[in-house]
């Protein structure tokens, strides 16, 4: 199995992901240290088109990197892979910075378009998500961007020079965002999503939401709400909760939000005034949900490198694929799945039916496992999360496959989620 390591250069912060990965498929490779994955470098701060970036700040890249590097040795990578995006893209002195990155460290920069970044995001996207239908949002530090996605393809896309980073320095706006500042933001974000001709008749299910601003509006929902999964993939909010969110923090100055214990502190002085920009772009579509992604850029670098632009047909039967294989349960699974589906097939609809095609595979996973490997099997899904389906169905699933589940975890689920379980469990589906 190889290990690769994709390094993202943005204006706002550096990350960088190790996978192994075989075939079609990709894991990560936890970093116990957030010092060695991550890094606020805030390379875009106050930087306008043909600035150069200052020798403090190149010394500061050349730090990072060579932490990176030196990670990615101490994991045994084997290949890395190494993205810029728009404060290089916007910097006079870009090449320079990446000739002497080669030079000084050995790693090659490629300094990607917009365009490029873009379809690396919606790539991530389409690989990840069982959705058909969907605007993908990407805030960055600099620049954001924009991707129309109908019957999973990509039909239109932008990259818009602004982030959450030359949005404050524009508009001073990293303390208290008053009723006149934020109408003045809000017509300044709709003057230009008006110059996006696509997006005026666009007809999507949700707005998918990539990168750190976004990330940042679940970890904040979730800790609120005291959300019992720490899954970020496919947690989803309502447009009104976006907007209440925005409401929450917007009257609180720098200081205070440094003070909110769900926000990270990294992001207190810049995040008001991103959410205000995805408040806007939600309101501009008419679209009343936001989801959300736990892979972006970086994965989409990943998937390319896995599968050269082809785009997997049914997300849901490569991620049981994958647990299969991981679990070494291939063998006997689709024998049992035979047996379960000719008790209850014909009354299931089409996400009834991934449901069972999942609890078969739990259920299986449970019958060869002792006590504490179940409960690190289920530690491991809570992290996880299931590709192609969301919280609820993967919980629905797991109750039926007759998992002891905590009674927190239960309380995601619906009314119409428990009488399905009770229903599927009345079939005696997984006979012990």
């Amino acid at each position: 199995m190889e290990r690769i390591a994709v390094i993202d250069i943005g204006s706002n912060s550096f990350h960088m992901i190790i996978c192994e990965v075989s075939g079609s498929y990709f894991n990560p490779v936890k970093i116990v240290n957030d010092n060695d994955y991550k890094a606020y470098v805030r390379l875009g701060a106050n930087l306008q088109q043909g600035d150069y970036i200052k020798l403090e700040k190149i010394q500061e890249i050349m730090t990072v990197l060579t932490r990176f590097q030196h990670v990615a040795i101490r994991n045994k990578v084997d290949k890395v892979f190494c993205v810029a995006t728009e404060a290089l893209r916007r910097a006079a002195n870009g090449q320079e910075i990446i000739q002497l990155i080669k030079e000084q460290i050995g790693i090659e920069v490629e300094l990607i378009s917009g365009q490029q970044e873009a379809y690396l995001g919606y790539y991530s996207i389409v690989n990840g998500f069982a959705l058909d239908n969907y605007l993908m949002v990407d805030i960055g530090g600099s620049s954001t961007e924009l991707v129309y996605v109908s019957d999973r393809e990509m039909k239109q896309s932008i990259s818009l020079p602004v982030g959450s980073l030359n949005i404050c320095d524009r508009f001073q706006s990293t303390n208290t965002i008053d009723d006149q500042l934020g109408m003045e933001m809000t017509q300044s974000f709709k003057a230009m999503l008006d110059c996006v001709e696509w997006l005026k008749d666009i007809e999507i299910d949700a707005v998918i939401g990539v990168g750190g601003t976004m990330r940042t509006i679940g970890k904040y929902d979730r800790a609120k709400k005291h959300y019992p999964l720490p899954i970020q993939h496919n947690y989803s909010l309502t447009f009104e909760r976006v907007q209440a969110i925005f409401g929450e923090l917007r009257t609180l100055t720098e200081q205070e939000r440094l003070e909110v214990e769900e926000l990270p502190k990294k992001r207190a002085a810049i995040f008001p005034s991103a959410l205000l920009f995805v408040v806007t772009i939600m309101d501009y579509v008419q679209n009343k949900q936001l989801i959300l992604s736990k892979h972006g850029l970086r994965e989409g670098v990943v998937w390319d490198y896995l599968l050269h632009g082809k785009v997997c047909e049914n997300i849901l039967e490569r991620d049981i694929e994958q647990l299969l294989n991981e679990h070494t349960l291939s063998e006997c699974y689709q024998q049992r799945l035979t047996e379960v589906f000719a008790a209850c097939r014909s009354m299931l609809t089409t996400e009834e039916v991934d449901v069972i095609k999942l609890a078969t595979l739990f259920n299986l996973k449970k019958q060869y496992s002792d006590g504490k490997q179940t409960k690190k099997f289920l530690k491991y899904l809570f992290s996880r999360g299931i590709f192609g389906v969301t919280h609820q169905q993967m919980m629905v699933a797991l109750l039926i496959a007759e998992y002891n589940v905590d009674d927190k975890y239960k309380r995601i689920l619906t009314d119409r989620d428990h009488a399905f379980v009770l229903h599927m469990k009345s079939l005696n589906l997984f006979r012990e």
